[in-house]
């Protein structure tokens, strides 16, 4: 017993010492202050010091991503565009769109021939009025950009999509033929056709909201800031 109560009156004595070696001044609040660095120093920030801060460092974020600009509420953005629209019912969707969100005084165009783009479309009827009627009972199937051509190589074809992928627009034919419509083809080779970009100046950030519920409709096109002209 006299040897266990003094090997641990030993060991309290060297844990004692190990925590006053590791702590100096005990642990108690006057020892830890003697032990900071430039403590006078130390003080409290203002509400508008913090503010400032944090301004800083959002600023510093959005230059460290260039290309992302984050909206706030009623910030306004120069220029917005959609689309390269090679389809003129599309187009006409998209105007209608722009209409009920009263953004069609803020809306523009630009057009230009584009190469490249290999056409799918249905044989030509013996008439324009067949092709016009065959074109009506393919809407009502669920096809609906869709056009009819009236003069050309092609005319009385129906046109069911543009593609700058070939196999994309094979793709298209082939979902066409398991859905039960039967003929359709793809150019063997690609072809010009005329693309519509829409762009919308001077977008806030309720238009924006706007335009992205919008593009929904319209899953091939994207909507993004305004590039410099019109690239191919």
């Amino acid at each position: 017993m006299k040897r266990l109560f003094l090997g641990l009156l030993l060991l309290n004595l060297a844990l004692f010492g190990w925590l006053r070696g590791a702590h100096p001044g005990g642990g108690r609040e006057p020892g830890r202050l003697d032990q900071q660095v430039a403590a006078e120093r130390i003080r409290v920030l203002t509400d508008r010091e913090v503010q400032q801060l944090e301004k800083r460092a959002g600023e510093a974020k959005t230059a460290a991503a260039p290309g992302l600009v984050p909206l706030q509420p009623e910030a306004t953005v120069a220029c917005v565009e959609i689309g390269e629209f090679v389809n003129d019912a599309q187009l006409a969707r998209l105007r209608d769109r722009l209409a009920a969100l009263k953004l069609t005084d803020r809306a523009s165009e630009q057009t230009r021939e584009r190469p490249g783009w290999y056409l799918v479309y249905l044989p030509p009827e013996k008439t324009l009025s067949d092709a016009e009627q065959r074109a009506e009972q393919l809407r009502a199937q669920g096809l609906q950009d869709l056009v009819v051509y009236k003069e050309g190589a092609l005319h009385f074809a129906i046109g069911v999509g543009s593609f700058r992928d070939r196999d994309l627009a094979r793709k298209q034919a082939a979902q066409l033929e398991r859905r039960g419509i039967k003929g359709a083809r793809v150019a063997d080779n690609p072809g010009t056709v005329r693309s519509t970009r829409v762009v919308i100046r001077g977008a806030d950030a309720a238009a924006i909201q706007q335009l992205e519920n919008a593009q929904k409709d319209f899953p091939q096109q994207k909507l993004q800031p305004c590039t410099s002209g019109l690239t191919p």
